[in-house]
């Protein structure tokens, strides 16, 4: 259960209505509930407020709720980072709270060092010489081998495997299924055709405040380091291969696929399935659509679709374009 006035002082926001309600969680606008929290996030939505059994509403500021009768509002500045942070605060009551550490039945090696307030899952395997740091959670089932180092606050989830040398930063999530510092697809080919696998010596690095979704593979560089930077955001099913550079406050979608050895810059967002070819540098704030094919370099603040990967526009011109051709084709055929 959850005051209003507490959720009020989180969000600093102001209360207009019933200042005694007790919420007991989050609730969609449209699909309300008593005793529960939605938002709007614009002037569009406020014609759900009426009919909504939610017995509280975020609101922007910049909305007018003068005809907003017998609803109790939470006045924001940004009702949707508002919601946000409301979601951050329930989870953390929802969530076991772990007040010291427990290991449950997982192995840890006599030389790794583990902090406070860490909990081990059940069959966890820890290496030798991992240090895991303070209020870390480790889910069920999770493998993390020699000379790892995990961070203050980040969450590994069931069934990760984490390969020697990995250093993953602070309030990191890793989602069940992912595989980090695995071995990266390194083939020469010699003149009787034989293939020869290239040892991977290099590792990965996660920055801080980094989220890797269910059943990721990132895998270790060759020489130098797989990275990821701050802030970023990977979907489930993601592949980002050996020696590529992720930078700050990217987002990948689903399904994406990074080829070895590219750059990727600041503010990027790569569509879901896209392909992206190796080497190749991706600069600061670009947008890459859905189920496009990276061939070539992409140049800062770009939106780039289709396959091959081109600007956005010209993409969508070219498919006008072709889906005319039976028409165009049957008048040339008319003339002939």
């Amino acid at each position: 259960m959850f005051e209003i006035e507490k959720i009020n002082k989180i969000l600093n926001g102001k209360i207009h209505g019933n200042r005694d309600l007790i919420i007991k969680g989050p609730c969609g606008i449209q699909n309300g509930k008593a005793n529960h929290i939605s938002y709007i996030k614009n002037q569009k939505y406020v014609k759900f407020i009426k009919d909504t059994d939610a017995s509280v509403i975020i609101v922007d500021s910049s909305i007018d709720f003068s005809n907003i009768p017998n609803k109790t509002l939470l006045v924001v500045k940004n009702a949707s980072l508002s919601f946000i942070e409301f979601l951050k605060y329930y989870e953390s009551k929802k969530n076991i709270n772990y007040t010291k550490t427990s290991y449950g039945n997982s192995f840890v090696h006599s030389s790794s060092k583990i902090g406070e307030n860490v909990h081990l899952g059940n069959n966890v395997f820890i290496g030798e010489n991992v240090e895991i740091k303070e209020n870390v959670f480790i889910d069920n089932n999770t493998v993390i081998h020699n000379n790892t180092k995990i961070e203050k606050n980040s969450a590994i989830h069931a069934n990760v495997v984490i390969y020697r040398f990995t250093k993953i930063g602070e309030n990191c999530k890793i989602k069940s299924g992912s595989v980090i510092g695995g071995t990266g697809f390194g083939l020469i080919t010699d003149k009787d055709g034989m293939h020869h696998r290239i040892p991977h010596v290099g590792n990965v690095k996660i920055g801080n405040n980094v989220m890797i979704g269910s059943n990721c593979t990132i895998d270790r560089g060759t020489i130098d380091d797989t990275i990821i930077l701050d802030g970023t955001n990977i979907d489930n099913m993601v592949h980002i291969a050996h020696n590529v550079n992720v930078g700050k406050n990217c987002i990948m979608c689903a399904q994406v696929a990074i080829a070895g050895s590219t750059k990727i810059k600041d503010n990027v967002v790569i569509g879901g399935q896209t392909g992206i070819v190796d080497n190749l540098i991706i600069a600061d704030n670009v947008i890459v659509g859905p189920r496009s094919f990276v061939v070539k370099s992409i140049k800062s603040n770009s939106y780039v679709s289709g396959n091959p990967a081109r600007n956005h526009s010209d993409h969508i011109k070219q498919d006008i374009l072709i889906s005319k051709l039976p028409e165009i084709y049957k008048k040339i055929s008319n003339y002939e």
